[in-house]
């Protein structure tokens, strides 16, 4: 058993990581606050872009020159995945759950070329060694939660000309979707090519549009912008799935060290009445030992 002088050692001990998982957990809760807030703004904009888009192309006839459009004549057999996880730890499963879901993928397509760029420290470390080296393309050093939509824009950007170029057929983005506080689901979609199956309006009424100068020349720019609206959207929703589950992470840490504290108090408390016990035993002992000598 431990002495008193030990167990006081370790409430001690446990008392400054409360206090520290404490700290975070209110750092996490006030970031997620800010970042909630952009991604809830963020969603309005991103499903008005996919409405008007779906609009625009249900008054289109079938065939759409376009080439974000089509897969015609891009290399079918590659793929490339664009990963967003987090810089930090201490949240829980949120880098391992999508990390995986990555993985799988990655299996389920073994016999085609598939090529990561990643967001987020965490992928960078999980990829950059094992089994699934040869699958890191690039790293990406800037910190998510300093990731704007200028840099959006510029990878966006270079993500639309490779494949324009012909230098993969399919785009992928892995995040983490949120949903509430206690629940987040790491997801995937396809962002390229784009198919008139994901703007379907699931036979909602659609009216007329005047349009000007055309539809052909608004779609030219609205698709490379629903890309990185997209984007954009998929690393806010990554980013606060992040904070929450910190601070979910930081709730139970917290819990779990008042608990450990209270069970350590009362081991105390009986190992020091133990103690007195056992003093009083000695002294009464040695009370008896003079009286009877």
């Amino acid at each position: 058993m431990l002495s008193t002088r030990e167990i006081k050692q370790r409430i001690r001990s446990i008392t400054s990581i409360k206090q520290i998982t404490r700290a975070m957990e209110m750092v996490a809760a006030s970031r997620l606050k800010r970042v909630e807030f952009r991604v809830i703004a963020s969603r309005t904009y991103t499903e008005k872009m996919h409405q008007v888009l779906s609009r625009l192309i249900s008054c289109r006839p079938p065939e759409i020159s376009h080439p974000l459009f089509t897969d015609e004549g891009h290399k079918a057999g590659n793929v490339k995945i664009v990963l967003i996880t987090g810089d930090k730890g201490l949240c829980g499963a949120y880098n391992n759950n999508i990390i995986k879901k990555t993985v799988e993928f990655i299996r389920e397509n073994a016999s085609k070329k598939v090529k990561l760029i990643l967001l987020g420290k965490k992928g960078n470390i999980y990829f950059s060694k094992g089994n699934f080296v040869y699958a890191k393309e690039r790293y990406i050093p800037e910190p998510v939660e300093k990731f704007g939509y200028n840099k959006v824009q510029t990878l966006a950007a270079q993500l639309v000309a490779g494949y324009e170029e012909g230098e993969f057929g399919e785009l992928h983005i892995f995040f983490t979707k949120f949903n509430t506080v206690m629940q987040s689901f790491p997801t995937s979609i396809r962002l390229l090519p784009l198919e008139k199956d994901m703007f379907d309006l699931k036979g909602k009424s659609v009216g007329e549009y005047i349009i000007e100068p055309s539809a052909d020349q608004i779609l030219e720019h609205l698709f490379p912008k629903y890309i990185e609206t997209q984007l954009y959207q998929c690393i806010l929703e990554s980013l606060t799935s992040e904070f929450a589950a910190r601070r979910v992470a930081m709730i139970a840490a917290t819990e779990n060290a008042g608990e450990m504290i209270d069970e350590l108090t009362r081991s105390y408390n009986k190992a020091r009445q133990e103690a007195i016990t056992k003093e009083l035993l000695e002294v009464i002992s040695g009370a008896e030992a003079l009286i009877q000598g």
